[in-house]
């Protein structure tokens, strides 16, 4: 691993660096667009996998299309380790969907939990939440009306803010 403290948009440095032979660049400065610019930077030279720190949230959609690598924002994984507490249900993942102002979790069912009673068609889940897809004993499976959830089944919800506690009455 090697740590460079100098600006990643040189591209002087970068090539001193070695940067044609690197597998993975992250950019980890406190500005957003420094970040951007170093790893488009860094693709060009070649890199494969680059990771942009991206605090400025109006900045995160234009560093998507520009297809910079993944994007890190501290607010957003912030935000997803406090729905993790917040919902008391067994939450093995949250994430934040920023710009579709909604979420995604994965719940786990727990035994005689609401979600297991009954086909999801007959549940009358409300409008604030979709369940997304579910994997049973290691194996992925869309969710469809005729899904019968059980009990340790890892089930991936979308929802928006208004069913967070919703969630956690179907599945505890």
């Amino acid at each position: 691993m090697l740590i460079i403290n100098g600006d990643g948009r040189d591209t002087d440095l970068l090539m001193q660096e070695g940067i044609q032979h690197t597998e993975a660049f992250v950019a980890l400065t406190e500005n957003s667009s420094t970040n951007i610019l170093a790893c488009l930077a860094a693709k060009r030279f070649g890199v494969t996998k680059t990771i942009a720190q991206v605090e400025n949230l109006d900045y995160i959609p234009m560093a998507e299309k520009l297809d910079i690598g993944s994007v890190i924002n501290k607010k957003l994984i912030a935000a997803s380790h406090i729905y993790q507490f917040l919902l008391r249900a067994d939450v093995s993942t949250v994430k934040c969907l920023a710009f579709a102002n909604a979420d995604v979790a994965e719940l786990v069912a727990r035994p005689n939990s609401k979600i297991t009673k009954k086909k999801v068609k007959d549940m009358r889940l409300p409008r604030d939440m979709t369940l997304g897809g579910l994997i049973r004993d290691g194996e992925p499976m869309l969710i469809d009306g005729e899904t019968h959830i059980q009990a340790q089944d890892h089930v991936v919800v979308f929802y928006l803010d208004s069913a967070m506690r919703k969630l956690e009455n179907y599945f505890n």
